[in-house]
This record gives structure tokens, C-alpha cells and sequence, in this order.
């Protein structure tokens, strides 16, 4: 389809959409039977994209998005509805050099840093510039941005429900991140990343972290490995500093046989043993994927953590595919902050009587099916369990019941 008044500025425009339905639940995630704060939930998102294309080497991209929340608890009914723009720049690229300015998303690595977070409701996504180089062995982007006052529709019990509680005014992102292919899916990372809070920042104001490291990745026949190391230093906030390091490892094999792959992951963070100090010692990171590493159920983020993790991934049939993990979880440090998956608030906060680190065990299974006779469809199931050790026990009264967590969807893609 052809848009424009004059040839000059005529443009065909690629459109496509993504429509998504998902019920989830969640059972007893603050492992403790005896109170029912079980819920469950029921989400439809709408994602429209439009690509248009005017020659010359400039581009524009819009991606508006619809979502609409059903959220039940024992104790309220949510129900609110949210349209706005996920993504809307403009690009220019010539000869491997480019700028994009306007809102958008950044995806770097795998995404233990950066990520676009496209599992939740609103994806994550920034207002700002990037400048890129990219050629056939290289490829580095600058960046300077901040996070879209985009509101998170989480439900809440605070007002306004359903909306982000805290905003995003004065906080910025810049850096730069380079990747160096020697091979195909085979090369090395390297970046620098500055995540600062100005004076007018609702929470952390004074805060200034320098986030730099390198990722090293590689595909030889059947095996396939990874390696991310990652330092920060700055401030955490006024009087206090940043420093702290976070470390993955993971490696796998595929065989021919129903493309099956079993792996093994190693992720690691020093912990603070004494949070309130002058020095702050947890990794954080705000823009990350962590949801897609630690578990399922969000109970760690890369902070005073270790996680030894097995996976299996297999597809017997075409079009479906089984997917399994189990991460065997623990704190790094007893004494200090067990953070949530954001990493800026505690599940539970540090104490400096406490001995235990064996946070428990989680097991996620998941089943993907194509459906071949309507293209663009595609089915998605998924359960978790999250088995308690000594470590939720000593920090929750003595409780440590088991929690679970599933969902189904539908994504149709047209």
C-alpha cells in the first residue's frame, strides 16, 4: 500500500499486528497457607506495528498498543484499560551508520541488563536517542534515553490502582554497547552503562551507577556456550556508594533428534552482608529480562544470589515444543537483603541474626504449540513451583509453605 502526496515522499507501509490472551494465576507466593492472598488474572493485549519506508535511508516505526486487565484477589476486583505508544521513532541509516530518535526499545545481549520485558502486559520501552555503527564483524550503539512514563498497570491496593506508583521523571540512561562477531553466533560483548537519578527523581535522588563488563558468546556444531561478567561502581545514593559484580555462565548441547538441547546455567552476585552501610554491595539493574533466568516466578533478581540451573528443550512434533528448568536456589550472603525481581525492593530484608541461605528449589515446565492450520497462531502453557528451603522459613515466621504460578495464552500474529 502506497501512502504520500508526492513520489519523493511516497512510502510503503508494512503493517502487522499482535493480539494476545492470557489467564494466570498465582498461588501462596509469599509462601504462607494460612493467609489466602491467592488471585488470578485475566489479560488481552493488542500490539499494531507500521513500518514505513521513504528511501534514502530514512524510516519511520509505530507500535501502538491496547491492554486491558482483569485482576481478582480474595480481597478486591481490578479492571482498567490502557492504549498508548510502545514504540514511535524515526531512523536514518546509510552505509551501516544510523540514528534513531523518538521512543523505543533496547535489547542487548541476553538481556540481563537490557531487555524490552515483552512477557509482561506494557513492555518496557524509552524516550530518548541512539547512534549506531554496524558492519559485517562490528556492531556498537550509543545510547542516551530515559524510561517512557509509560504506566506499568500493575494492580495495586494503592491509588491509583492499576498504574505505576512510581514515575520515572529525572532518571536517564546513557552508554554505549558493542558486539565483535569472529563467527556466526560467535564473538564477544562489551559495554559501559550509566543509570543516573537527578535531584527531581521520586526515589533515589543523587543516584549514579557506572555498569560496565563483557559478554562472551559462541556456537561450535552441537554446543553452545555463554559467559557475562558485569562490575558497577558510582553511587547508590547520597553518601552512600556503589559497589558490587554479578557473573553467568551457561552451556549447552542440541541434538539431531528432536532438536532436543540440555543445558546447564551458573549465575552469581556477592551479596551485601550488612545493607545500610555507607557501601552498597547488591548488583541492581532496573531495565533487565531477569524473569526469563532466575525462574518464572520472579522470586530473585542477579543480587545476592546463586542459581544452578538445568534445561531441557525438545520438540517431538513440528510446531510443538516442551521446555523445562529447575533452578536450585540460594542466597549468597544470610545476613543480607533477599531482593525481588527488580532488585530494588527486598522479599525479605536482611537481618544480621540470620544463618540460612537455601532458598528452595523452583521447577518450570512450559509446552509452546504452533498451530499449523492457522498460520500465526500459537499456544502457550506454563507451571511453576517454588518449594521453600530453611532460608524462607527462618525469615517468614516459620512459614515456608509451597507457592505455584501458572498461565495459558494465545498469541495470533497477522
Amino acid at each position: 500500500m502506497i501512502f504520500g502526496c508526492t513520489q519523493a515522499m511516497a512510502a510503503e507501509w508494512d503493517v502487522s499486528a499482535d493480539l494476545r490472551e492470557r489467564y494466570q494465576f498465582f498461588n501462596n507466593l509469599d509462601f504462607n497457607s494460612a493467609v489466602d492472598k491467592n488471585s488470578w488474572e485475566f489479560d488481552s493485549r493488542l500490539y499494531i506495528k507500521a513500518k514505513a519506508d521513504f528511501g534514502n535511508g530514512l524510516s519511520v516505526f509505530l507500535q501502538p498498543q491496547a491492554v486491558h486487565i482483569l485482576n481478582h484477589t480474595t480481597t478486591d476486583t481490578q479492571n482498567f484499560t490502557q492504549a498508548d505508544l510502545l514504540q514511535a521513532y524515526l531512523q536514518y541509516d546509510v552505509s551501516g551508520f544510523g540514528v534513531r530518535v523518538g521512543r523505543q526499545q533496547l535489547v542487548y545481549g541476553d538481556q540481563r541488563l537490557l531487555g524490552h520485558l515483552g512477557w509482561k502486559d506494557v513492555a518496557r520501552t524509552f524516550d530518548g536517542m541512539k547512534v549506531f555503527y554496524k558492519d559485517d564483524a562490528f556492531k556498537v550503539d550509543a545510547f542516551a534515553v530515559h524510561p517512557s512514563d509509560i504506566g506499568a498497570m500493575t494492580p495495586s491496593a494503592a491509588s491509583p490502582q492499576g498504574q505505576s506508583l512510581v514515575t520515572w521523571e529525572d532518571r536517564r540512561l546513557t552508554g554505549v554497547y558493542g558486539t565483535y562477531t569472529v563467527a556466526p553466533k560467535t564473538g564477544m560483548d562489551a559495554y559501559f552503562i550509566n543509570w543516573y537519578h537527578g535531584d527531581g527523581a521520586s526515589v533515589g535522588a543523587g543516584r549514579s551507577i557506572n555498569t560496565y563488563g563483557a559478554r562472551g558468546f559462541g556456537k561450535w556444531g552441537g554446543i553452545d556456550a555463554t559467559a557475562e561478567a558485569a562490575f558497577q561502581s558510582g553511587k547508590w545514593a547520597k553518601g552512600v556508594t556503589q559497589s558490587a559484580s554479578a557473573y553467568a555462565v551457561k552451556a549447552g548441547y542440541t541434538f539431531d533428534m528432536w532438536k532436543t538441547r540440555i543445558g546447564i546455567e551458573y549465575d552469581y552476585s556477592p551479596g551485601d552482608a550488612t545493607p545500610g552501610a555507607g557501601e552498597h554491595k547488591d548488583f541492581v539493574f532496573p531495565f533487565h529480562t531477569n524473569h526469563a533466568h532466575y525462574g518464572e516466578m520472579d522470586r530473585f533478581s542477579w543480587a545476592n544470589m546463586r542459581d544452578i540451573r538445568l534445561s531441557l528443550k525438545t520438540s517431538p512434533l513440528k510446531g510443538l515444543t516442551f521446555k523445562g528448568n529447575v533452578h536450585f536456589l540460594s542466597l549468597d550472603k544470610a545476613t543480607g537483603d533477599w531482593l525481588n525481581v527488580v532488585g530494588a525492593g527486598s522479599l525479605f530484608a536482611g537481618n544480621p541474626a540470620y544463618t540460612s541461605k537455601d532458598a528452595g528449589t523452583e521447577i518450570d515446565l512450559k509446552i509452546v504449540y504452533k498451530v499449523a492450520a492457522v498460520k500465526g497462531l500459537a499456544l502457550v502453557a506454563n507451571y511453576s513451583i517454588f518449594n521453600p528451603g530453611k532460608a524462607v522459613a527462618e525469615r517468614n515466621g516459620g512459614k515456608s509453605d509451597t507457592a505455584s504460578f501458572g498461565y495459558v495464552l494465545a498469541s495470533y500474529k497477522f
